[in-house]
């Protein structure tokens, strides 16, 4: 079997099922999170073969990381990639590799969350923000984020967002409602796009979100292969121009630090 038509076959049937259940959905945003360099249709492939994967690579991106990639292991059949070289068909999720350990994404763990905030403040991005305990801190980022993200929709994905509107009909209309938390003045294909994107990039930087942000109950009315693809590809594409902005910020943060005290430090490009 060819490595185009075993992909295919995973596809198409997988991509009817990430909406069959709340569960299912958020398992596939949490991935996208994880995974944010990939686009909605790899998403798919790897939450069909490894839906608990957490970083993805090549066998050769491993290498130049220090890493290998265990004997036996299975590689996850992905499409062609934006991500990778376009001969890369198979990536490895890093439970499937051994070497030697180093920081190889970004966190706001630690210090990263304070110096990621005044970093923010310095810019004019957000006004001095009060408290310095980390929920406090998690909140003010968590705000600034949210205004990001609707910034982002509405000047970088306003056609593809009218474009799933138009798609939907009033599939996603009759079934989704108003939710309590979210932005009032969206329609409700808007809202979800929002709800969906914000689960993304909440769950991949430890933001508290309410349970009406967590709520995809009526997700399983989405059924429409087209619907869906628009739909996580949007959701995919919004998040991922989103964590690429956390990870720029945080590398300058990393740079300074080890300028200053010299430490290693060593994510993977984006």
């Amino acid at each position: 079997m060819s490595v185009d038509y075993k992909v295919r076959a995973i596809y198409e049937e997988e991509i009817h099922d990430v909406t069959k259940s709340a569960d299912k959905w958020k398992t596939v945003l949490r991935l996208a999170g994880n995974l944010y360099r990939y686009e909605f249709d790899n998403i798919i492939m790897i939450y069909a073969q490894k839906p608990r994967a957490t970083l993805c690579a090549d066998y050769d991106t491993w290498k130049l990381v220090d890493r290998f990639v265990k004997r036996g292991s299975k590689g996850i059949a992905i499409f062609p990639s934006r991500a990778l070289n376009p001969r890369m068909r198979y990536v490895f999720d890093i439970s499937d590799t051994g070497g030697k350990n180093k920081n190889l994404t970004w966190t706001l763990e630690g210090d990263f969350l304070k110096d990621y905030l005044d970093m923010l403040v310095s810019e004019g991005q957000i006004k001095q923000y009060d408290g310095t305990d980390r929920n406090t801190m998690m909140t003010s980022l968590k705000h600034f984020t949210k205004t990001e993200i609707r910034g982002i929709i509405e000047e970088e994905f306003e056609d593809r967002m009218s474009e799933l509107m138009q798609l939907s009909g009033s599939v996603i209309k009759e079934f989704f409602t108003k939710r309590k938390g979210l932005p009032e003045d969206m329609s409700i294909s808007e809202q979800l796009v929002f709800q969906s994107v914000m689960y993304v990039v909440g769950t991949r930087c430890g933001f508290d979100l309410s349970m009406q942000e967590q709520d995809f109950s009526q997700i399983v009315n989405v059924t429409d292969e087209d619907t869906i693809y628009r739909l996580g590809s949007l959701v995919c594409d919004v998040s991922c121009s989103v964590l690429k902005s956390f990870n720029r910020n945080l590398k300058t943060i990393e740079n300074e630090r080890r300028l200053s005290y010299g430490r290693d430090g060593c994510f993977f490009s984006e």
